[in-house]
């Protein structure tokens, strides 16, 4: 039986971001506010976000990842959108943490 950590990293996914710098963040969240736009309807919106792994810190992950999800949740109620997601973060691995944000529907159909 394979880990839950393996299950998310084979989770299908829109696209798989690795966001090294905060330089990535509003170029990223731009396409997942339109991806989120465009697939909400049908219940198929997933991405996978990968953040910095450092040996003795996980500050720089904990920053990006509040920046992303303040911005996504801006930008998604500037375009009247509810967000509707369940997100769940991991281990993906020895360089990157995981972290899904996917339909929760979706979410259900593919791990249940």
């Amino acid at each position: 039986m394979a880990s839950t950590s393996e299950v998310y990293r084979s989770f299908p996914v829109i696209e798989t971001v690795d966001l090294v710098d905060y330089s990535c963040i509003g170029a990223t969240v731009k396409k997942m506010v339109d991806a989120y736009i465009m697939k909400t309807a049908s219940h198929e919106f997933s991405y996978r976000l990968l953040l910095p792994r450092e040996d003795n810190s996980t500050t720089k992950a904990k920053k990006i990842g509040l920046q992303v999800q303040a911005y996504f949740l801006l930008s998604l109620r500037a375009r009247n959108a509810k967000p509707n997601l369940k997100d769940v973060r991991y281990l993906h691995d020895s360089n990157h943490y995981g972290w899904l944000l996917v339909d929760p529907i979706m979410f259900d159909k593919c791990t249940g």
